[in-house]
C-alpha cells in the first residue's frame, strides 16, 4: 500500500474515534489507530489538531515517508483491521422455520432473492 493511500486510510479509520460518533468496535478501533498515530508526533514534540484533517494527513504521510519502522507498524495494524472487518459473521436465530438463508461473503453485481 502507498504512503499516500495508508495515510488516507488510517485517518479514515481512525474517524469515528475523533468525532465522536462511533460505538463498539469501530470506536476502539478508531481510538488505537489514533493512539499509534499521535505516537511519532508526541516523539517529536509535535501536537495534533484533529479538527484539521487534512494537516494531520499531510504531516502523517511526511512522518511515514521518513520512518520506516512506523510505516510498517501502521501499515500491519491497517491491514489486520481492514482483514477483521472483512471477516464479519451474522448468526440467526429464530423459533420458526427459515424457508431460506443465504450466506454471502462478497459480492460484484446485484443479487434477486
Amino acid at each position: 500500500m502507498d504512503i499516500i493511500t495508508l495515510a488516507t486510510t488510517a485517518l479514515s479509520l481512525a474517524s469515528p474515534f475523533l468525532g465522536k460518533i462511533g460505538e463498539g468496535t469501530s470506536r476502539k478501533i478508531g481510538e488505537d489507530i489514533w493512539n499509534l498515530i499521535k505516537k511519532p508526533f508526541g516523539e517529536k514534540g509535535k501536537e495534533l489538531d484533529a479538527k484539521n484533517i487534512e494537516e494531520v494527513k499531510d504531516e502523517l504521510i511526511n512522518m511515514l515517508n521518513e520512518n520506516i519502522k512506523f510505516k510498517n507498524e501502521l501499515q500491519n495494524f491497517v491491514n489486520n483491521v481492514e482483514h477483521e472487518l472483512g471477516n464479519v459473521n451474522q448468526n440467526i436465530q429464530n423459533n420458526s422455520s427459515i424457508e431460506k438463508q443465504v450466506n454471502i461473503g462478497s459480492n460484484i453485481g446485484n443479487i434477486n432473492l
